[in-house]
């Protein structure tokens, strides 16, 4: 997705081509389900994805790579930290949510 001589329709094909292909396999190995709207929201979220790399990489030209880095490690930290309190939540018998 970095090639600096592929244009962002080339980029966004490749996403939704790859999109397609998870979902093909999943109607085929009858793995979870497989539905347009996983279709669209994959290469809508593809699409934001390469419009912020293009915006970083217009702003901070040969940092934005480590910016966007050192971003998701932060943002990957705090996701394992949350799903770890949430275990360790369930574990030990605290209610997070009561339905009646």
């Amino acid at each position: 997705m970095r090639k600096p001589n592929w244009s962002f329709l080339k980029r966004i094909t490749v996403i939704a081509g790859v999109s397609l292909l998870f979902e093909g396999l999943q109607f085929i190995f009858a793995i979870g389900a497989s539905d347009i709207t996983d279709f669209m929201g994959n290469t809508l979220g593809g699409i934001i994805g390469v419009g912020v790399y293009i915006v970083f990489y217009k702003l901070f030209s040969t940092k934005a790579t480590k910016i966007l880095n050192v971003l998701a490690s932060i943002g990957t930290i705090c996701i394992v930290a949350l799903l770890l309190l949430l275990i360790y939540l369930r574990i030990s018998g605290v209610i997070i949510y009561k339905v009646s």
